[in-house]
C-alpha cells in the first residue's frame, strides 16, 4: 500500500489525507509540506509524518506513492510544484481550481511530465470536479441532442470553512469587494473552468464566454455574491452556470436542467456539501492513480464509476 504526501495542510487537504488513511487508500501520511509550521504541526503530531516547509526538501518517492496538492487555486504555482513532485516519482492529485482547465502550454507541460515519468496527475474536487461539470455532464448524457444546460448552485457560507467565507467577500464594502475580485481574492476561480469542461466534453465549439459577478449587499456590507458564466455556440446552444454564495441563504440546493429529448431536471435538496464532497472526490482520485494510463486528467476526463 502506498504512502501519502500532503502538500498544503489546510482544512480540505488535512481532512482528505486523514480520510484516505482511515479508508485504507494509503498506509500512512508520510510527509506534510506547508510553509506555516503551525498549520502542519497538528497533523504531524497525529500521524508521525515528517514535516517540511517546501517540496524542494523532498527526496524521491517510493513506487506507488501519492501526493495530494491542496495549497492554492493558482494554476502556475501549483503546476510547477506538481511537475517537481512527478519528477520525484509521485502520482499527484490536486484540488487547484484553475488546473481544471489550464492554458494549452501548462496542459502540455503537465501531460508531458506525467507521461515521461509514467505517473498520473488528476485534478478533482467538489467544484470544479463534480457539482457544476461532471454532475451536469451525466445529466446531459442521458438526453438526446441537448440544446441548453443550466446549472445552479446555492451555498450558505455561514456553515462553511473560513477560507470560503473570505472568498465570498462577507463583511467587505462594495469598493473592497471590487478590489478583491480584480485581485483574485474574491469569487470562484473555477466557474469558467467548469463551463469550458462541459462544452469540451459535449464537443460544443464555442468562442462566446461571458462571466459576471454581482455582490449581494445587506446593511451596507457584502454578504456574498451571484456569479454567472454563459457559454453560447454559433448555432445557439447554451451552457449557463449560476453560483450563489451568501451567509444568509435559506434554500441551499444544486440543480441541473437539460433542454433535450427527454428534458431532464436533477436536483440535490440541501446542496452537495463542498467540504465533504471534496474529500469524496479526492479519495476517488487517489484510488484511480494506479489504474489509469500515465498522463494529466481533468475532472471530466475521468471514467465515471464507483470504487
Amino acid at each position: 500500500m502506498s504512502n501519502l504526501a500532503l502538500i498544503g495542510a489546510g482544512q480540505i487537504g488535512t481532512a482528505a489525507a486523514l480520510a484516505a488513511r482511515a479508508d485504507g487508500i494509503c498506509s500512512a501520511i508520510s510527509i506534510v509540506v506547508d510553509p506555516d509550521a503551525t498549520a502542519r504541526a497538528e497533523l504531524v503530531a497525529e500521524t508521525g509524518a515528517s514535516a517540511h516547509a517546501s517540496t524542494a526538501e523532498l527526496s524521491s518517492a517510493i513506487e506507488g506513492d501519492r501526493a495530494l496538492v491542496a495549497f492554492s487555486s493558482d494554476a502556475k504555482k501549483v503546476g510547477s510544484e506538481i511537475i517537481r513532485l512527478v519528477s520525484l516519482g509521485y502520482h499527484c492529485v490536486t484540488t487547484c481550481e484553475e488546473l481544471a482547465w489550464p492554458d494549452r502550454h501548462l496542459w502540455e507541460a503537465l501531460h508531458t511530465a506525467a507521461a515521461t515519468e509514467k505517473r498520473v496527475i488528476i485534478v478533482t474536487g467538489a467544484n470544479p470536479g463534480f457539482a457544476m461539470d461532471r454532475f451536469p455532464l451525466l445529466a446531459a448524457a442521458a438526453s438526446r441532442s441537448p440544446s441548453a444546460i443550466s446549472v445552479t448552485r446555492r451555498v450558505n457560507t455561514s456553515r462553511r470553512r473560513e477560507t470560503l467565507v473570505a472568498k465570498s467577500g462577507r463583511g467587505l464594502t462594495l469598493d473592497q469587494f471590487s478590489a478583491a475580485w480584480r485581485a483574485g481574492r474574491a469569487g470562484h476561480k473555477g466557474l469558467e473552468a467548469s463551463a469550458r469542461l462541459l462544452a469540451h466534453s459535449l464537443k460544443w465549439d464555442h468562442n462566446d464566454l461571458r462571466e459576471t459577478i454581482d455582490p449581494i449587499v445587506r446593511d451596507g456590507l457584502v454578504s456574498g455574491y451571484d456569479q454567472r458564466v454563459l457559454v453560447r455556440t454559433s448555432d445557439g446552444r447554451t451552457i449557463s452556470l449560476h453560483l450563489t454564495l451568501d451567509a444568509d441563504l435559506e434554500d441551499e440546493y444544486d440543480e441541473v436542467v437539460v433542454d433535450g429529448i427527454p428534458p431532464i431536471t436533477m436536483r440535490i435538496d440541501g446542496g452537495y456539501h463542498g467540504d465533504d464532497g471534496a474529500t469524496a472526490q479526492i479519495l476517488m482520485a487517489l484510488r484511480r492513480c494506479s489504474e489509469l494510463e500515465p498522463g494529466f486528467y481533468r475532472p471530466t476526463d475521468l471514467p465515471l464509476r464507483f470504487g
